[in-house]
Parts: C-alpha cells; structure tokens; sequence
C-alpha cells in the first residue's frame, strides 16, 4: 500500500516528530510519501529511512499549496491522505467539494482547537477567524485523529466533528531512540541537576514562568543547569531575563538540535511550563527513556501522561513555587 503523509514542515516540533516515528514505521511494510511546504529548517528527514520520499511543493506558505497539491494529487492519485493540521485538510476539503481531487482525508489534530490560532500561529485576526468559522469542514473528514481523550473530547463538545469520525491515538515513541538514550546514559556517569526544555520558546510554552521558577530551583540547588532546546519569536526576551536575574551562567540556550538521543542523554528532568498543548511529545519521549517531567496540567495532555509522583509530577497551572519544589524533588 502506498502512504501519503501531509505536513507543513519538517522543522523542530513534536508532530514533525511524529512524521518521523509514523513514517518510519510504516516504512517496514509499505512504500512511504512525505509531502511539504519546502524543506526550510528542517531538522528531521535525515532521521527517515531510506525507503520513504519526501516531495517538496515549493511554496512558502499554505496559502500558496492548493494548486501544487492538487497536480501531486493528479499525478501520484493517493487512495487517502494523512494529514497532520487542519489547516491543510481545509484546503483539500475545498478542492473536494469543487470536485477536483476523490482523496480520502484522514486528519490529525494538532493543538487545543478552543485556544487562539493567534497564540499559537502568530496568523492575523482576519485569518484567525476565517480559520475559526472553517473548523466545522472536519464533518467532511474521513477520519479525524484526536491524540488524547481529552482532545477527543474537546472535538465532540466543539462539535468539530461527530463521534463516527473521530479516533483516538496516542503519539508513538521511536524504540530506536529509547535504544540510543540507555546506551548513551549508561556511558555518561555524571548526571546531575540537569534540567531540558524542549520546544519553541513562544508565548505558549510561557519560558518565562520556566526561568522564574529555575530561579527559585538554584537556591535550594546550586549547582542546577538549564538547558532550552529549541527556537522561538521570544528567545531574545528569555536571554534577557536570564540576564536580569543573574542566570546566565546557568542557562544554557542550544538552539534547534538534530541529535535528541543526546539531548535526552544529558538531562535528569524535563519540564513544560505551558499555557495549552495537543499532546506534548517531549514529555512521551522522556518517560519512554525513563527521564522524570515536570510539568503545568495545561489543557490539554499532560495529565494524561504523567502519573504524578511515579513518572513526574502535574504542578497546577502557572504554579512556579509548586513547579520549582517538584523539580527539585524530581531531580533528588
């Protein structure tokens, strides 16, 4: 069987993550296609097996995909499209009702669909509310992914799509990357007070409730390190205030990594100060290595992976008193 996979980017982020793990998988038994914007920052294919094709449309932005997906479509014919957005199964819904393209659409969710795509996407008000008004085009999916109850639930309250449609499935983690990270934490001998972020430092992952509660972390541990994986529109004004409370020679910013088996080989704790999620891979991963999180009970996901107090622990909402006492405890 032959498998198309939608996805904007291949650039840091869970659910590039997820391509990853999916594709590769699926890899074993089929012939795999991978289908993007452009290949701008990306950081993940090299993690793809060899058999699986990646296609690049040649666009900048979605707005410019409908007529190079459309010719894909017309060229390769997919019984069914995977795709992880909505925003992209809008687009294909359209071409479906002008009767260009017979796909079947299956659709991954990737985030709170009741928080700001503002927030989320730093989009404009104009398209924020186009998108907005566009959720109910997930009726006509074939299928919609959910990945968590609490999403899934979400979606039928929203009444973004009926309970006939709708599936929920967890994220996978990679066996390879579990398999990399023990041989690689078995090799290193001197863990200790390290604590990874991983993510986009945005207004979503809140890195300044991280920072402040890291603060409050030093004094009870001093030697702590924190380390921040990943870019973002506030990477500035996070320095910045590592600068004002003195943590610079504490806070480690790595920018976008490739190699997250040694990313999760370093640290002793992973933590995630967010406003909202879908479902956030870096906690998966870190538990499927046997790495403690602490993280916000944001909606929505977290409480769906951490049982607190045996893998991690779930802090109450903007809490970095609680969070930075819990990460301290984690890393004890």
């Amino acid at each position: 069987m032959k498998i198309h996979i939608f996805i904007a980017h291949m650039g840091i982020g869970g659910s590039e993550r997820v391509c990853v793990n999916l594709a590769n998988e699926w890899a074993k038994k089929h012939e795999v296609h991978i289908v993007v914007l452009n290949l701008d920052n990306d950081v993940n294919t090299h993690l793809l097996d060899s058999s699986v094709k990646v296609h690049e449309l040649g666009v900048s932005r979605l707005r410019y995909a409908a007529l190079p997906i459309l010719r894909y479509i017309r060229k390769n014919r997919p019984g069914f499209m995977f795709i992880f957005g909505m925003e992209m199964a809008i687009i294909l819904n359209k071409l479906k009702k002008l009767r260009l393209v017979d796909t079947k659409l299956v659709v991954r969710i990737l985030n709170n669909v009741n928080i700001s795509l503002a927030k989320e996407d730093n989009v404009s008000p104009v398209v924020e509310n186009y998108l907005k008004r566009s959720q109910i085009q997930m009726q006509d999916m074939d299928v919609v992914i959910a990945q968590c109850k609490a999403m899934g639930k979400m979606l039928l309250d929203s009444k973004v799509v009926s309970g006939d449609k709708l599936k929920v499935i967890y994220n996978p983690v990679s066996s390879d990357l579990i398999s990399k990270v023990e041989v690689l934490r078995k090799e290193n001998k001197a863990l200790g007070n390290r604590i990874t972020f991983i993510g986009r430092i945005d207004p979503q992952k809140q890195p300044d409730h991280l920072i402040r509660a890291f603060e409050k972390i030093k004094k009870e541990l001093p030697e702590a390190r924190l380390r921040l994986v990943g870019d973002g529109n506030l990477i500035e004004q996070t320095k910045k205030l590592v600068s004002e409370l003195n943590l610079d020679g504490s806070v480690i910013f790595d920018g976008i990594r490739k190699d997250m088996e040694n990313v999760y080989a370093d640290c002793d704790v992973v933590v995630l100060t967010s406003q909202y999620e879908g479902m956030p891979n870096a906690l998966i991963e870190a538990i499927g290595c046997g790495i403690p999180v602490v993280s916000y009970d944001c909606p929505i996901g977290p409480s769906e992976i951490i049982e607190d107090g045996v893998n991690g622990f779930i802090i109450d909402q903007d809490d970095t008193d609680e969070f930075a006492q819990k990460t301290v405890i984690a890393l004890g």
